[in-house]
């Protein structure tokens, strides 16, 4: 993938934020953010807690006000309600996966194809197909699921609603690292399906090494950004975000 998704690429791109802001009250959250993820690629954006990813996606979809520009394929959606812009095909994964514990899996599954029920029992045989877990504890109530399993169908949901650019915000969050090992293979067999993904990670080292291309957050900004296999080995990045230091 090219190492420079800005500029004239980024007009080209399946998802475009152009100078984006975002304030509660008299705190400017995010400040002048702009990035862009190519159709088919897989983006990381990193930072650490507090730095402002989750505000940047929730104004992405929709549901938080902020100004700039945001744009899904050649369309301006800036203005957009969220339920249109997940109608048009731009779909998140929320982080704490926000599943209905009281309803079964199914119904949660359901839940994601408000906008697809004609394709309703074809999306479920393919998310129970990828998922052979929720097919087993379809009927369950949904909070009866472990962490990892919670992920899952917070995951199959949204693909249950046919995206063209998936948000996953967080996906490892409070996950055994083995579970996260199952959840970065689920990341990155949908992205060779085709799926767009932009996805929002602590885990700096596992966001990298599954992404093409990366942003890094700090204090509402953008601070650096790059081909993800470069920041890997970036002073700056492994230092402050990698958890270890490279001497000298």
């Amino acid at each position: 993938m090219s190492a420079e998704p800005a500029g004239a690429a980024r007009h080209a791109a399946a998802l475009a934020v152009e100078d984006l802001h975002v304030a509660y009250g008299q705190i400017e959250a995010v400040r002048g953010v702009s990035l862009a993820v190519p159709s088919g690629a897989l983006v990381a954006l990193i930072g650490a807690n507090g730095a402002g990813k989750s505000t940047t996606l929730a104004a992405v979809s929709g549901l938080v006000r902020c100004r700039g520009r945001v744009r899904l394929d050649a369309d301006d959606i800036t203005r957009w309600r969220s339920s249109k812009r997940v109608a048009a095909g731009l779909v998140q994964v929320p982080e704490g996966r926000e599943i209905l514990a009281t309803l079964t899996v199914e119904e949660n599954l359901q839940l994601g194809a408000w906008h697809q029920v004609e394709h309703l029992d074809e999306g479920l045989g393919e998310v129970f197909a990828r998922f052979p877990v929720l097919a087993d504890r379809r009927k369950l109530a949904a909070g009866t699921l472990s962490g990892g399993e919670q992920q899952m169908l917070a995951i199959a949901r949204a693909l249950l609603a046919r995206p063209r650019v998936l948000l996953l915000d967080e996906p490892s969050m409070g996950l055994a690292p083995q579970i996260v090992d199952e959840v970065f293979a689920i990341i990155e067999r949908i992205r060779a399906s085709g799926t767009t993904v932009l996805l929002v990670e602590q885990n700096a080292h596992r966001a990298l090494s599954a992404a093409d291309y990366a942003y890094v957050m700090e204090t509402g900004e953008i601070v650096l950004e790059g081909a993800a296999d470069e920041l890997l080995s970036n002073p700056r990045v492994v230092e402050a975000y990698l958890g270890e230091s490279l001497g000298g």
